[in-house]
């Protein structure tokens, strides 16, 4: 009988090789549908479940702008873009109503998955329920009209924007969305079909005030409809005539001798490093696509993945930075079977034959072929270099 693990805890959910989401909440994704090498913004970012899903769909190109004004929800947005190995975000921490008044009219798509009042999280949180009410309604409902006011100036003309909430209180949502098109004539509300998923009709009128008659192009995703969380889901565009962004002058930097290291240590093919700009900050070296490295308007948290750090004269690769771009390695790499991985990934050591294994310094530890980690090899044993904090039960 095969021991039942559940995905939360499985190797493949702590290396960052799936991410678990519900249902519902990749739809305001879906519907932005970002394309490869846009210029896009997530303009409240943390956890980064969407922010992750939108580079995927991107294919890990372009730039994402993730913004996040708490510093303590950033923590869990750093973890989750590092764990799936973005190289496009830059991350900003910037309160997200004066971004369109610094860079108007400069993303492809815009994302405002909007803080609410939650009411949809209740199916498995009966703690909202503690916090629910009215005045906690309007007070969130000033927050968004302040946050889609600034995604709408920073989307560019013939953009997309999507608003999304998890609450299916009227005022956070239609009223939300009324309120941008009185405030801005040239927003035009975009039809949502999803193939076999039910959705519903934004409502127009709600106790006494009716609504403009164009906010029955949201979507409204109900509990009972496909057995999912409740959503709420705008697609909107702008009216107008683009305008061109300023090209970048500088020039990317790119460090010859990290990539030389890691083709002669572990036969990294160097070709796919030719497109990316590869810099330094502090002792770590970054990889980064040319945009998210170019991206300097407003001050960024962070760019791109780490690539590792030397020790002397030694470069440590990161372990999520092997996952992404080891995957050619033939030079000082371990293949571990299924029970020597779990000992990795706990942070014990792995006893190696010393007569196939002489190699001493840092390796790549590979699970059936696939780049998984790092460790340390004195010859006879290898040292799990896996985080504390990201090390499985």
């Amino acid at each position: 009988m095969q021991e039942k693990i559940a995905l939360g805890n499985d190797f493949t959910h702590m290396l960052g090789l799936i991410y678990l989401q519900e249902v519902a909440s990749m739809i305001p994704v879906i519907v932005l549908d970002p394309r490869p090498n846009e210029i896009v913004l997530d303009l409240c970012a943390a956890p980064g479940s969407k922010t992750t899903q939108v580079a995927q769909i991107m294919r890990n190109t372009g730039l994402l702008v993730a913004n996040e004004l708490n510093r303590k929800r950033m923590i869990g947005l750093l973890e989750n873009i590092k764990k799936c190995g973005l190289v496009n975000e830059a991350v900003i921490n910037l309160r997200g109503e004066k971004i369109g008044g610094i860079l108007s009219d400069y993303f492809d798509r815009v994302l405002i998955d909007a803080p609410c009042s939650a009411e949809g999280t209740i199916r498995k949180s009966k703690a909202v329920l503690y916090h629910w009410g009215t005045k906690n309604i309007e007070r969130m409902a000033w927050i968004q009209k302040r946050l889609i006011v600034s995604g709408f100036k920073a989307l560019r003309p013939g953009g997309t924007m999507v608003y999304s909430t998890c609450t299916i209180a009227p005022e956070e949502n239609e009223g939300v969305i009324d309120y941008l098109l009185k405030k801005f004539p040239e927003s035009e509300i975009m039809s949502i079909t999803i193939p076999n998923f039910k959705i519903r009709q934004g409502i127009t009128k709600w106790q006494n005030e009716g609504y403009d008659a164009r906010v029955a192009n949201c979507a409204r995703i109900l509990p009972q409809d496909n057995d999912t969380a409740p959503f709420f889901i705008t697609k909107i565009t702008k009216r107008g005539i683009q305008r061109d962004r300023f090209g970048y002058l500088g020039r990317i930097e790119f460090k010859p001798h990290v990539v030389e290291f890691l083709s002669k240590r572990f036969g990294i093919d160097p070709e796919q490093f030719r497109h990316y700009a590869i810099f330094q900050n502090d002792d770590t070296f970054f990889i980064a696509t040319p945009q998210a490295f170019t991206f300097m308007e407003i001050k960024a948290q962070r760019k791109g993945l780490e690539i590792g750090r030397f020790y002397d004269h030694e470069l440590k690769p990161d372990n999520d930075f092997v996952q992404i771009f080891a995957k050619t390695v033939n030079k000082n790499y371990w293949e571990v079977r299924d029970w020597e991985l779990k000992k990795f990934l706990k942070g014990e050591k792995i006893d190696v034959n010393s007569s196939s294994h002489s190699s001493e310094g840092f390796v790549i530890i590979t699970y059936k072929n696939l780049p998984t980690g790092v460790g340390r090899s004195n010859g006879r044993e290898i040292k799990s270099e896996i985080l504390r904090e990201r090390r499985i039960p």
